[in-house]
């Protein structure tokens, strides 16, 4: 039995990993659920890819 069950449709979550963030994905409605402090460090490593992926400035 899993772990979780997602709340809009009852269906069991599956765990993911990102960017060394683990969170829970409902795979029927694709709802998402992070626990505290995940959006935080999903966004801290999207902003990082977007600099490191980011052209250098023109001289």
């Amino acid at each position: 039995m899993p772990l979780l069950m997602c709340p809009n449709d009852n269906a069991a979550m599956q765990t993911l990993e990102r960017n060394g963030v683990q969170f829970d994905m409902c795979p029927t409605c694709r709802g998402v659920w992070l626990d505290r402090g995940e959006l935080e460090k999903l966004m801290a490593a999207a902003t990082e890819d977007g600099r490191a992926s980011a052209a250098p400035p023109q001289q």
